[in-house]
């Protein structure tokens, strides 16, 4: 028999998530500057709603390392710490480098062409010096491969062990290497995945991955990259 019943509907994203997602955000950005006071009542003006949602929020980016909570004291946005920046981009490169060679079994012409395009685009970000859109689009050039390769869910579940990464890699898109090294790098990823090159892709994605190893290398020393 035919269950006539209507499907179930999807549950709307909580305030609360929303809120969550615009904070994380913010500090990956550098709009929320670490050691920075947050405070719960000018969020919920800002944005519109209840204190709950965004308290919940803070329990979340708190839960992950990104503020600092301070009874009776308020709250403040996390210090990058190097032992989670580490931890995270180990994670990444593991799984990454693994997701390049199964794209390569699987990548269609046209997923090929998308990345192409992301890759001219970002070209033009970096001659304009355009490091939140170069950002961003080096984002999207990744979420494509995690795509091409059936693994979106895995990016998914990666997203907030990669917030710490994030941080440090937004602030030296410019260093050590500059914007178009980073598009070099992705040309070097893409053309693997075009030959459908296993060792090839994986070698390139370990390469784009590792360079940021002399931007903790100099975070452990003291120092932190030029914003």
């Amino acid at each position: 028999m035919f269950d006539n019943s209507p499907p179930p509907t999807l549950r709307p994203r909580s305030t609360a998530q929303n809120v969550y997602e615009l904070l994380r955000g913010d500090i990956v950005l550098g709009v929320l500057q670490p050691l920075q006071a947050i405070r719960e009542s000018e969020i919920a003006e800002r944005l519109g709603v209840s204190r709950t949602p965004v308290r919940e929020a803070l329990l979340r980016l708190a839960n992950l390392g990104l503020v600092d909570i301070y009874p009776q004291s308020g709250t403040r946005v996390s210090p990058s710490r190097l032992e989670k920046v580490r931890a995270a981009q180990l994670i990444r490169e593991a799984v990454e480098v693994e997701v390049a060679r199964r794209a390569c079994g699987c990548i269609t012409d046209r997923q090929i062409a998308g990345l192409r395009h992301l890759i001219e685009d970002q070209s033009v970000a970096a001659r304009r010096n355009d490091t939140r859109r170069l950002f961003e689009l080096d984002e999207e050039f990744h979420r494509a491969i995690y795509a091409a390769a059936g693994l979106l869910a895995v990016a998914d579940e990666l997203e907030d062990v990669k917030v710490h990464l994030n941080r440090l890699r937004y602030v030296s898109v410019n260093w050590p290497r500059g914007g178009e090294k980073i598009t070099g790098e992705h040309e070097a990823i893409l053309a693997a995945l075009q030959s459908r090159d296993e060792d090839k892709a994986a070698a390139a994605m370990t390469v784009h991955l590792r360079a940021v190893l002399p931007v903790l290398d100099r975070m452990a020393q003291g120092g932190t990259p030029p914003a």
